[in-house]
């Protein structure tokens, strides 16, 4: 995270800086990524950038912070004003809000696209931030459950690593196979992948043995 002397900046210069970093980590993955550009597009001298950043990984990792929070302040606020709507319902308003906000800010996208092909990074950022996203998710499985909605014999937790599973290596699958793909392909891609999982999952007439 930032040292307390960022924080002390304007507002002005921070987001002056925080957007030559999102340029440059969106263009060029974080490996790629220079100080030396960072500093030349944010125009503040090179010292500077080290009294308020220990390291561009310090960066980067704020960077993916704001990432990671807009994204779930996002699904925490669909989820909550939602509880009318079945679990798929939710997950699928998700996915079309999370493809509006690539839509919005494409560098964001671009940003966890380069991030999702860098595995080690990766790993290193899941075991941060997976846990109060699977939480989330469990929220909605629980939900499903008490409602009747789902099948009793869905575990929670399983459900929750399967669905993250399942949506990190559609993310890989996207970006590998099309380059600069469009939202209307990714969504399609998506909203079929909640679909079978609404068909595996969801709770049958016949079927409440759970067999």
């Amino acid at each position: 995270m930032p040292k307390e002397t960022f924080f002390n900046l304007s507002e002005t210069k921070r987001k002056r800086i925080l957007e030559a970093a999102i340029d440059e980590f969106a263009e060029n993955g974080y490996e790629n990524s220079r100080v030396n550009e960072i500093v030349r597009r944010s125009t503040i001298p090179k010292g500077s950038f080290y009294q308020y950043f220990e390291n561009k990984c310090d960066l980067f990792r704020y960077v993916l912070d704001i990432i990671y929070k807009k994204k779930m302040e996002m699904m925490t606020d669909i989820e909550i004003s939602h509880k009318e709507l079945s679990v798929f319902e939710t997950l699928r308003i998700m996915v079309e809000a999370g493809i509006k906000m690539a839509e919005e800010d494409p560098r964001l996208s671009k940003i966890s696209d380069k991030l999702v092909a860098n595995k080690p990074l990766m790993d290193e950022v899941l075991k941060e931030y997976a846990p109060s996203s699977d939480d989330l998710i469990k929220s909605l499985i629980r939900r499903g459950k008490d409602n009747g909605e789902l099948a009793d014999w869905v575990d929670p937790e399983l459900a929750s690593n399967l669905i993250t599973a399942f949506i990190l290596s559609l993310s890989e699958m996207i970006r590998s196979s099309n380059n600069g793909i469009i939202a209307e392909a990714a969504r399609e891609k998506y909203l079929s992948l909640i679909n079978f999982l609404e068909y595996g999952m969801k709770r049958r007439e016949d079927d409440d043995s759970g067999k």
